[in-house]
C-alpha cells in the first residue's frame, strides 16, 4: 500500500485539491442559498455543485485512464481497474476519520439527557460528535444542500454517503479512461 500511495502521490494530492476548491464552491453557494431562505435553491445548488465535482474528478481519472492504457499494452504497466477507486480511498480518508470519530461520538451520546433540545451528555462524546460533524460537512460542502434538503447532514453517516460517489466516480472514470469510452470533450467514442 505505501508503494502505491508514493506512486500516485500527485494523484492523491489533485484529487484533495479538487475537494479543497469544491468545497469553497459549495460552501459559497450554500451560503447564497441559506441567505436567500429558499430550500429548492438549496437543493439546485447542491445538485449542481456535487455534479460538478463529479465530473472534474471523472475527467481527472479518465484522463490518467487513458494514459495508463498505453503502459498497459506496453507492457510497462500491470493492469489494475480499481485504480481511481483505490486512489479516491486514499484521498478520502480525512473524510473516514471523521466519519469514524463522528460515529463514535454520536454512539456515545446519552439521548435520555437534553439540554435546550440537544443531547449534551456525556460532554466528551457530543464535543467529539459536534466537532467532528462540523469540520465533515464543511470539508463536504459540495453536499450540504442535499444533505440539508433530506435532513440528513446532523447523522453520522451523511459524512460517509458524501464520501461514496467520489469513491465510485473516480472508479468508473478510470475504469473508462482505460478502455477509451465515454470521454467527455475528447471525440472518443
Amino acid at each position: 500500500m505505501k508503494e502505491f500511495i508514493r506512486k500516485n502521490s500527485e494523484l492523491i494530492v489533485k484529487l484533495v485539491v479538487h475537494q479543497i476548491g469544491l468545497t469553497v464552491f459549495g460552501f459559497l453557494l450554500n451560503s447564497c442559498a441559506s441567505v436567500s431562505g429558499n430550500e429548492n435553491l438549496g437543493i439546485i445548488f447542491g445538485l449542481f455543485s456535487a455534479a460538478f465535482y463529479w465530473f472534474l474528478i471523472y475527467i481527472l481519472l479518465w484522463e490518467i485512464g487513458t494514459k495508463d492504457k498505453i503502459r498497459i499494452e506496453a507492457g510497462r504497466m500491470k493492469k489494475d481497474v480499481f485504480k481511481g477507486a483505490k486512489v479516491a480511498l486514499v484521498a478520502a480518508i480525512p473524510n473516514l476519520v471523521l466519519t469514524l470519530i463522528s460515529t463514535v461520538g454520536y454512539l456515545a451520546i446519552d439521548r435520555s439527557v437534553m439540554v435546550d433540545g440537544k443531547f449534551t451528555s456525556p460532554e466528551w462524546a457530543a464535543n467529539l460528535y459536534s466537532i467532528a460533524q462540523i469540520i465533515g460537512i464543511f470539508i463536504n460542502s459540495m453536499y450540504t444542500g442535499i444533505g440539508e434538503y433530506f435532513g440528513i447532514t446532523v447523522m453520522p453517516y451523511f459524512l460517509f454517503l458524501a464520501t461514496l460517489p467520489a469513491i465510485l466516480v473516480t472508479g468508473l472514470g478510470y475504469y473508462l479512461g482505460t478502455k477509451e469510452k465515454f470521454g467527455i470533450f475528447t471525440g472518443a467514442r
